[in-house]
């Protein structure tokens, strides 16, 4: 017998729910279906794969300068040796991650921005408060009752693409709350089967779907008709993803170090390259929690950060080359982004505390202003003890997702964020 998800289960992971069509190529598409194969959007909206780095990034190790005397108070076991580390260029002092030598080759061909600062104000140090507040977009929200690029597809959107946004994670991502967005792993994982036994009964089951998801109730109900529009949007969507960009293979060599966030990334490569012209991609990585064995003791390259660090620029990366290869990178923009960053000083278990300002980064071809972009935060008003010291931040997140707004995309982002914020002029 077919499978078919409980309400419970389209409602808990969006749309990622089990579905295929019994259909093997767009030609045997039925009617209703083939006016949703993959077609331009007239808005033509440059694509945005956007990957949250889930459990917040310990940046100072990430980029800084070695030779700023309170690093190396702050840091007397996690700071990372001079010798050991790679400079961004001769101009200036700032160093980074030795894993993250896959940035630096971004850095030199203009494909990579860093934002070092980037914050709130009165940050917020839970996990789930402070991811709430970035997807809302509101450092006063206590839960999300609408995510920021739930109210970009719902208020400034104007294209018409088949699919906006794919999110790329186990359950909806809270950027999306308010708005159906599929869900998935794997194409295979979003097959939508039908209890019909022939491909003509199928045909009609699945009309019946798309048609009831349409009638007319008699008191509209705003949770019922969210519920209809994810019921009769499934099935065309299913045929999509399940079907586009099958044939793809990596043109350029993905790290191993994390095999699933390489099939993530590979994931939105295949819809790129296969055509599909969704705008919106969200991806995950997770593990950055570091308050314990961020480094080993007799080496602070290692631990758990460097192979983090290795698998997210190694995977980015060959991300771009392999968008390159297929020759679709040209307006493609990754954006790297955590929900805080962490304590200054280390915390005596070879690891780092939740803190204040973290980083950004972005990278593709689509860089206008490649390099650092916003001011280091300010050692000198870092004082002892050490180890519950913040660094204040420096760039507010809203101006980011105003420059993706205004700048990437060419909308209105007061729509989206209730005002307008300072550009960055990055894209």
């Amino acid at each position: 017998m077919a499978y078919r998800p409980s309400r419970r289960q389209v409602l808990a992971g969006g749309l990622g729910v089990g579905a295929a069509l019994p259909f093997a190529s767009a030609s045997r598409l039925p009617r209703w279906l083939r006016s949703k194969e993959l077609h331009a959007s007239s808005a033509a909206y440059k694509k945005l794969v956007l990957i949250h780095l889930n459990g917040a990034n310990d940046w100072i190790n990430n980029l800084v300068n070695p030779d700023e005397p309170t690093y190396a108070a702050a840091r007397p076991t996690l700071r990372l040796p001079k010798a050991s580390m790679v400079q961004l260029d001769s101009t200036l002092p700032y160093y980074i991650h030795p894993q993250l030598l896959p940035f630096k080759r971004l850095y030199d061909k203009g494909w990579l921005t860093m934002l070092p600062g980037i914050g709130y104000p009165t940050p917020n140090f839970s996990h789930f408060r402070s991811t709430d507040i970035w997807a809302e977009a509101d450092p006063a929200a206590r839960n999300v009752q609408r995510g920021w690029l739930a109210d970009f597809i719902d208020k400034a959107y104007v294209g018409n693409d088949p699919i906006v946004a794919i999110d790329i994670e186990n359950s909806l991502n809270r950027v999306f709350y308010g708005h159906p967005v599929p869900v998935l792993r794997s194409p295979t994982g979003f097959q939508f089967l039908t209890d019909a036994q022939t491909p003509v009964d199928s045909n009609v089951e699945l009309a019946q779907i798309e048609q009831n998801a349409k009638f007319l109730r008699a008191a509209p109900n705003s949770n019922l008709q969210f519920v209809a529009d994810i019921v009769g949007r499934v099935p065309a969507d299913s045929a999509l993803l399940t079907t586009t960009g099958a044939s793809y293979t990596p043109r350029a060599t993905y790290p191993t170090v994390n095999a699933a966030f390489a099939r993530d990334l590979q994931l939105c490569a295949r819809y790129i390259t296969g055509g599909l012209t969704t705008p919106i991609y969200q991806v995950s990585i997770g593990g950055w929690d570091t308050h314990a064995n961020q480094v080993d003791a007799s080496n602070p390259a290692g631990g758990r950060h460097g192979p983090l660090l290795a698998a997210m620029s190694g995977c980015i990366e060959a991300f771009l080359l392999d968008l390159e290869a297929w020759g679709a990178a040209d307006d493609v923009l990754v954006v790297v982004w955590s929900e805080f960053g962490r304590r200054v000083g280390e915390n005596g278990s070879l690891g780092t505390d939740h803190g204040a300002a973290g980083i950004a980064y972005l990278a593709g071809k689509t860089i206008k202003k490649p390099g650092i972009q916003s001011a280091y935060p300010s050692w000198s008003a870092v004082q002892a003890p050490y180890n519950r010291a913040n660094f204040d931040y420096t760039v507010d997140f809203r101006s980011l997702y105003g420059t993706i707004l205004e700048d990437y995309w060419g909308v209105d982002s007061a729509k989206v964020l209730g005002q307008k914020w300072p550009g960055l002029g990055l894209v």
